[in-house]
């Protein structure tokens, strides 16, 4: 029997989190090898295409040049530079905060496909040509632990060819699915039902030019919109609800999804209207879309005694008010990789307990969460007396 190629560390999941985690454990460590799997798809739409300033020093971590080229993509409008956020929360006028006033400067409206393969590009050029391991465009199908190590089948994408990979450590990077986590016994916990659905929007007069980099945020009766602007003239438009609210069945219907932003979000409904948008439409793709949105946690999130671990949305999700889901990714990425690097290494004298890490990003996040949620006073709604802590999140969504 020909024995399975081995590596170090495998990454299953090839977006920022398990990209910062290959790059960061790389860069941490000497004469190891990661393989990292990704069966992302490139030509589909993903929400989270908005990245804070702050993540110029992780990414510079990672790799130097990834700053500079996301500026160079930013002069060539592959991404585009954030202006700042606005919001009507508490009340129905528009209170700005200007990215000027940002330590780490503007941030960026992404093209999130391109930001993914820039990252993925990293990787690959840190792999050293294979020396340093591998990115394999395959879809996992299996692990199971075989005395100390992890083995981990996955299926080429290109020859459908089945191949199994042995490693020390394997890494769930795979997102809020936690697909790998979960069949090895973990689950996820809500803490909320929180839907985002969403729309696309595209120029129908390309002279009409649009100059609003903001994100725009504004609250509702029963959830909040936000819109931003996305390269090649293009907007989104997200609306967030519980999944038992009334307005999560009917803001699956485009009409009633349109009538649901011009009645209820004048502000965000106006950067829809007045630059002349229209429906981006594409081939086999209709909208809006709906996706999970809610607060989540794995448990448990890593487990040192058979070495694997969960990194991202995998291991911790947040509600897409904070903005923080790729930023997080990003930083916890870069710690495990180089807790990652410590183990193999069995450098016992700085290590950090992941579990510790997670726990302290999380009692934030709530806290964070609590704080702005309980800000708006306006409504008297299940969705906003949850928030607020009137009413139990499992009461209000029964």
């Amino acid at each position: 029997m020909i024995a399975a190629p081995g590596f170090d560390v495998i990454v299953v999941g090839g977006g920022p989190a398990g990209c910062s985690t290959a790059l960061s454990f790389l860069r941490s460590s000497k004469d190891t090898r990661v393989l990292v799997i990704d069966d992302s798809d490139q030509t589909a739409f993903k929400v989270g295409e908005s990245l804070p300033s702050e993540a110029t020093r992780v990414l510079g971590y990672l790799d130097p040049t990834i700053p500079g080229l996301l500026r160079e993509a930013s002069v060539a409008k592959d991404h585009l530079t954030s202006t700042g956020n606005s919001s009507a929360w508490n009340g129905p006028d528009l209170y700005d905060n200007y990215a000027i006033m940002s330590v780490w400067g503007p941030g960026w409206h992404l093209d999130r496909a391109k930001f993914d393969e820039t990252l993925r590009h990293s990787v690959r050029q840190q792999l050293e040509g294979g020396r340093r391991g591998e990115l394999l465009c395959a879809r996992w199908t299996s692990i199971e632990r075989i005395g100390t190590k992890w083995r981990v089948e996955a299926q080429d994408q290109g020859t459908g060819a089945m191949q199994s990979y042995e490693c020390l450590w394997v890494i769930d990077a795979t997102g809020r699915k936690a697909s790998v986590a979960k069949k090895l016994g973990a689950r996820t916990v809500k803490r909320d039902d929180l839907l985002a659905f969403y729309t696309v929007f595209e120029k129908a007069d390309s002279d009409v030019i649009d100059n609003d980099y903001r994100t725009v945020i504004e609250a509702t009766e029963s959830g909040w919109f936000y819109t931003t602007q996305l390269p090649k003239q293009r907007r989104l438009v997200v609306y967030h609800t519980d999944g038992a609210s009334p307005t999560a069945k009917s803001a699956r219907k485009l009409t009633e999804w349109l009538a649901l932003l011009h009645d209820e979000a004048p502000q965000v409904s106006s950067l829809v209207g007045g630059p002349g948008y229209e429906v981006l439409n594409e081939p086999g793709v209709s909208y809006p879309r709906s996706t999970a949105a809610a607060s989540s946690f794995l448990e448990p999130v890593w487990d040192e005694t058979t070495q694997w671990a969960a990194v991202g949305d995998a291991a911790m999700a947040f509600d897409p008010l904070s903005s923080q889901g790729m930023l997080t990714a990003l930083k916890t990425g870069s710690i495990l990789g180089l807790e990652l690097a410590r183990r193999l290494a069995n450098d016992e004298t700085q290590r950090r307990s992941m579990v510790d890490v997670y726990d302290v990003i999380r009692k934030d996040f709530e806290e964070k969460k609590a704080h702005y949620y309980g800000q708006v006073r306006r409504f008297d709604t299940e969705f906003w007396r949850s928030r607020r802590g009137e009413v139990s999140p499992q009461d209000a969504t029964r």
